[in-house]
């Protein structure tokens, strides 16, 4: 079962290659969400010190994994500065999510949701090292990391209360947009693919935009999608105000009436 944990993929015999929605990433899947679960039940009557204290420490998971990561791919001889610095998307939600999990800000808050929940969220569904075995320490650092980076907005939403605002979107894709033009000179030094926006990641969505549209047009249905994600993500929040106002103002025209 541990013959090939360490192992990189070139070396693992093809028949002990996974796939995509196999039994055993739809078990890794499953595990994940329970662990989302236990958590939320087992943290969400606590004192607001204590979730964030368990908050801060499930975020310095991340960068303990992700350096992990960076030295398996050097003992594997696969390191790249094009590629295995955390300088993807998820990978810098490694650093964003620690330091908003410390500093507490509202704007790292509302980042970490629209940024950080659907993109990881996809990746566990169609992670790009879908290939290895789900014993092996690739594919488990993979859904764990991204695991984590999907429970944090979750448990800050159904553990904590926090209730994401559409109006900060526009200020977070700002954000997104300035680490992508950071990110492209890397690319140019280092003919990388960082943020994957010169070619996309095996077995996601982007790959099936690329075979259609080619590249690196792609980017735009993904940025579609983003979309189509967002008003899966916030729609829920703007209809609970917009019921709140109402009850609200029902409520007022009621006293007004009972008065006169």
């Amino acid at each position: 079962m541990f013959r090939y944990f360490f192992t990189y993929i070139d070396n693992i015999p093809r028949r002990n290659h996974n796939s995509m929605f196999s039994v055993q990433h739809l078990l890794a899947i499953g595990m994940v969400i329970c662990m989302w679960c236990i958590l939320t039940i087992l943290f969400k009557d606590k004192s607001d010190e204590k979730k964030w204290r368990m908050l801060i420490l499930t975020s310095l998971l991340l960068p303990l994994t992700e350096g992990a990561q960076m030295l398996w791919y050097n003992a594997v001889g696969q390191f790249s500065w094009g590629y295995t610095l955390p300088l993807h998307l998820c990978s810098l939600m490694c650093i964003v999510l620690p330091v908003m999990t410390i500093t507490r800000s509202k704007l790292l808050m509302e980042y970490s949701y629209a940024m950080g929940l659907a993109p990881a969220f996809m990746t566990l569904l169609t992670p790009d090292v879908y290939y290895y075995p789900s014993i092996s320490f690739i594919y488990i650092q993979s859904m764990l990391v991204h695991g984590i980076i999907c429970f944090i907005p979750i448990f800050m939403v159904f553990g904590m209360g926090f209730k994401p605002d559409i109006r900060s979107l526009p200020k977070t894709v700002a954000m997104l947009i300035a680490f992508a033009l950071l990110v492209t000179p890397v690319n140019i030094a280092t003919n990388g693919n960082y943020f994957f926006l010169r070619f996309p990641a095996p077995g996601s969505p982007m790959e099936f935009f690329a075979k259609q549209v080619g590249s690196p047009w792609y980017l735009i249905p993904t940025f579609l999608l983003g979309c189509f994600l967002w008003v899966i993500l916030y729609m829920p929040f703007v209809l609970l105000k917009r019921h709140k106002r109402y009850s609200q103002n029902s409520a007022d025209r009621e006293k007004i009436r009972i008065l006169f």
